[in-house]
């Protein structure tokens, strides 16, 4: 037992710095799951062991992809970035398949929304009148 106890404390001690990157990485994973899982009650979509199954999977890949990349990136190559680039992915392809739930559930898309505010000659303007007069408050110190 005193072994054990060790070695589980030597592996959170390694572990440690991805307390974070990995928290944050099981959050998302959670939500893709939980907004998954209304869409298709929503839907009247029978929820499949395989879905569930799919969700249990990525715990455990995009965490060992994770801790891959930094071991790669602390030990082996430091000058890139492994586990911000890999983590970012990963992040990415959560959030669009959380955003793909939602648009289930609600019928809007939110990507779609915010480009389309973000194009309206309104808001263009508005946020032109900011930026100059951000400017001349530079200007003027």
């Amino acid at each position: 037992m005193d072994k054990l106890t060790h070695f589980v404390f030597w592996l959170f001690a390694l572990l440690s710095p991805l307390n974070g990157v990995l928290t944050t990485i099981m959050f998302l994973i959670m939500v893709d799951f939980i907004t998954g899982a209304y869409a298709s009650l929503k839907l009247q979509l029978p929820i499949k062991s395989e879905k569930i199954a799919n969700t249990v999977s990525k715990f455990f890949i995009y965490n060992l992809v994770i801790i891959s990349a930094h071991f790669l990136e602390k030990h082996i190559v430091n000058e890139v970035p492994f586990l911000k680039i890999i983590a970012g992915f990963i992040a990415i392809t959560e959030i669009k398949s959380i955003l793909e739930n939602y648009n289930k559930i609600y019928g809007v898309n939110p990507l779609k929304a915010l480009y389309k505010i973000l194009n309206q000659s309104g808001f263009n303007e508005a946020m032109g009148e900011i930026a100059e007069g951000e400017k001349e408050k530079k200007e003027k110190v």
